[in-house]
């Protein structure tokens, strides 16, 4: 059986400097953020440092059996957000607070049918509506989302498709702005998985597409990214005898490496250490840093 994780700290290692006159952080192991867990695998605190190790966020999580009651958000060590839930008898949150150090609290409710999430409505601390979001179901299945913004304007709509058999066969989100509207059409295959991305701009011109070629394992194995704002490239995906993706690698058409991810697991499938190398692109510098995880346990 495995062993119970108490706590995830994350380290970097730089082993390249992006100024040549600086080599002040190469080699020094800094830490990139904290995650500790209670027994039953739910996360109570998390702790993002900055770029030179110092505490920077932090998200502290109170539970209740499986659900999570409070969190309280911390910024450079002060207070700024805190967020409470209540249940249902189910386990469904029903109404969410989001109280504020600066005055007021907004409130979020969520309505169901049966066991289908319909409806989530904000609502300010003078009881006004605010932004609100729907969900649209049809023989059981996701059909379609709408998100409004405080002044009821849309803001987002999502269709989902669907096989005879039931299988999602592609996905069409518009995103509404000032200026028209933007169109993300996501394609599957005939087991749902996705093979396909492409997206449009204001005038309905496709503007970039990604092309997903999957392995036997069921996982991609290459990913083609084409947009009109950059160079076409193909990103390369290694796996182990466990599915653990290994290596990312991503090439321009003719094979020149813009970067390079290489990931180790351990006997249980959890990350140990990565190393990524990006190469420099125009006003891009490079990076080349090294993480490593290190995990607790409970006895």
């Amino acid at each position: 059986m495995k062993k119970k994780i108490s706590e995830i700290n994350l380290y970097r290692i730089n082993l390249a400097t992006g100024d040549p006159d600086d080599e002040s952080e190469l080699f020094q192991e800094i830490p990139v953020n904290r995650v500790v867990l209670n027994e039953n695998g739910h996360e109570t605190e998390r702790i993002t440092y900055n770029s030179f190790g110092e505490p920077e966020e932090q998200v502290v999580t109170r539970w209740e059996g499986d659900h999570a009651v409070e969190e309280i958000l911390e910024l450079d060590g002060e207070v700024v957000e805190r967020t409470t839930r209540e249940y249902d008898e189910e386990g469904r949150v029903l109404k969410e607070w989001r109280h504020y150090t600066e005055g007021g609290t907004d409130e979020i409710r969520y309505f169901y049918k049966e066991d289908k999430l319909l409806m989530k409505q904000a609502y300010d601390s003078d009881g006004e509506e605010g932004e609100k979001h729907f969900w649209t179901y049809k023989n059981g299945l996701l059909v379609s989302e709408e998100a409004y913004d405080d002044d009821n304007t849309a803001e987002m709509k999502k269709s989902y498709l669907y096989s005879k058999e039931g299988v999602l066969e592609e996905v069409i989100e518009i995103q509404y702005t000032t200026d028209g509207e933007l169109k993300t059409v996501s394609v599957m295959d005939e087991e749902g998985r996705l093979i396909a991305e492409k997206r449009y701009d204001l005038r309905g011109n496709l503007i970039a597409r990604t092309l997903i070629t999957l392995g036997e394992n069921g996982h991609p194995a290459t990913m083609v990214e084409e947009s009109s704002a950059r160079p076409k490239t193909v990103i390369h995906f290694e796996y182990d005898s466990n599915g653990n993706n290994t290596l990312y690698r991503e090439e321009t058409e003719d094979g020149s490496i813009l970067s390079l991810i290489t990931r180790e697991f351990d006997e249980d499938g959890r990350n140990t250490a990565s190393e990524v190398r990006i190469e420099p692109q125009q006003q891009r510098p490079g990076q080349h840093y090294r993480l490593r995880y290190e995990y607790s346990y409970f006895d």
